[in-house]
């Protein structure tokens, strides 16, 4: 099974480094589904107008929210990431159920969200791109509009949550690659690259 994660803090790059990793996959003779979370359907579009302030949620919708979304995103249709697996397609996600733990685990508790993306599979490969919060924060201080969790407190705290979440996923069997995410994205692309070339994904 090709199916690869990225997660970050936000403002650490994720969203790039999937797309040049999808891409990198392609040049290399690979077809490949790149996708991401929150995702573009109906729940999805509602998760990030809660993400963007717009809808005032508890921690526990928003969480029951996000693993709705999943379960539409893996599962549904002939888009899904289940549907591409199945045909032989290699799976590149911004985010998955590693993002659920880090963050909606802080207010809802980790049995809570755990208990809510239990029957998701794991992915084969899980790059998380490590960065000081306070690069980040430096990162997130130009965009325009800033999403409920881009505040230094709070990302603190999920970059702890994580190493939570990176733990449980090496316990699931995910191979696990730390990136350093402190270079610009060309650098941080071929660490991506060179890490993953270990494995069948990028071999095969």
């Amino acid at each position: 099974m090709s199916f690869i994660v990225i997660e970050s803090l936000d403002g650490a790059g994720g969203t790039t480094q999937a797309h040049v990793l999808a891409c990198r996959l392609r040049t290399a003779g690979r077809t490949v589904l790149r996708t991401s979370e929150p995702t573009n359907g109906a729940v999805g579009r509602l998760v990030r107008s809660a993400l963007a302030g717009e809808l005032e949620l508890t921690p526990q919708t928003m969480a029951l929210l996000f693993a709705a979304d999943r379960r539409e995103h893996v599962y549904s249709g002939s888009e899904s990431i289940t549907a591409a697996l199945e045909a032989g397609i290699t799976v590149v996600s911004d985010r998955y159920i590693y993002s659920s733990l880090a963050y909606q685990s802080l207010e809802c508790g980790w049995e809570f969200v755990l208990g809510l993306n239990a029957d998701f599979p794991p992915p084969s490969d899980l790059v998380y791109i490590a960065l000081d919060t306070e690069v980040c924060a430096e990162r997130l201080a130009g965009r325009a509009q800033r999403e409920i969790y881009e505040v230094m407190a709070i990302q603190r705290r999920v970059a702890s949550a994580y190493e939570k979440a990176l733990t449980f996923a090496s316990e699931q069997g995910v191979r696990l690659h730390r990136i350093d995410g402190s270079g610009n994205p060309e650098q941080v692309a071929d660490l991506i690259w060179n890490s993953l070339q270990s494995v069948p994904i990028v071999k095969g």
